[in-house]
């Protein structure tokens, strides 16, 4: 890209809403990208169900939402989780980051969210997986759990459409999350060899977002926005630990509000003022 000089990309609507992303997040879009990369976590860790590294970097990545952080600064990661459906565009920048970026130890994301039009549009949606239809781990039966037991429902719904024609509208999204799943546990120990076999780790989680966007006039537009992500999941802190004894059972909650007005001052001068709770 001649015109700029920093290295990014940016994911539309239609992309995602066609691509299959195995347990939905949001932050799996980040691998369409070249140079980035994603780990899963254990659903006994906070709310950063995947890390990200850009450019082989171990870094922290600043993590937006219509402009607002949803880092956690003190465990790293994201703080809060939010539904596919609810993303229009995700941006991800790898190199020499903008001035309305933030600082950023290795990449920079910003997703924003889908707002209502004139016309009225909704879905309904069930997506489920199984054990039955899965390969086995490692592609191999273990004897100790020769058919281990995997489920995932997330059924979910959103609609969107005008409050008022060419002034006001509404979007609305809420999604659900019932995952159990089998770990097997091998201690490599002879000392507590006894203590291998197989334990539950459930994981479930809703969400939901509610937005309103305004029309002021020709010159200025103003949006609400309200997120909510809930889950609790029991599981090993991080992949591969030990005994369901050294688990965690974590219950989260998040929330986040952001009031925005965009005002087209001038045809080369824009201002973009937000206010965000988190």
């Amino acid at each position: 890209n001649y015109e700029t000089h920093n290295v990014s990309g940016t994911i539309t609507r239609e992309t995602i809403q066609d691509i299959p992303l195995n347990g939905r997040n949001m932050l799996q879009l980040a691998t369409l990208e070249p140079g980035v990369t994603t780990a899963s976590a254990s659903v006994g860790v906070f709310n950063a169900q995947f890390s990200i590294s850009v450019l082989g970097s171990a870094g922290r990545n600043y993590v937006t939402v219509d402009g607002g952080s949803i880092v956690d600064n003190v465990e790293g990661g994201t703080a809060m989780n939010f539904s596919n459906e609810i993303v229009q565009e995700f941006q991800i920048a790898q190199i020499n980051f903008d001035l309305g970026t933030g600082i950023a130890a290795s990449g920079a994301i910003n997703i924003v969210t889908r707002s209502g039009g004139n016309d009225f549009h909704g879905s309904g949606y069930f997506f489920f997986r199984d054990h039955n239809m899965a390969a086995y781990p490692g592609l191999a039966r273990s004897v100790l759990d020769p058919n281990p037991f995997f489920a995932r429902r997330n059924p979910g719904m959103y609609i969107g459409g005008p409050i008022k024609k060419d002034k006001a509208f509404f979007f609305f999204n809420y999604e659900y999350t019932n995952q159990v799943q089998a770990i097997q546990v091998q201690p490599d120990l002879p000392s507590i060899a006894v203590l291998e076999n197989v334990f539950s780790s459930p994981y479930v989680s809703k969400s939901l977002t509610a937005r309103f966007d305004y029309r002021v006039n020709d010159k200025h537009t103003a949006f609400l926005r309200y997120s909510h992500d809930g889950n609790n999941g029991f599981g090993p802190q991080n992949v591969g630990s030990p005994e369901p004894s050294y688990w965690t059972n974590q219950v989260n909650w998040a929330d986040q509000g952001v009031i925005g007005l965009t005002s087209v001052l001038k045809p080369t001068l824009v201002n973009d003022f937000k206010f965000i709770l988190f």
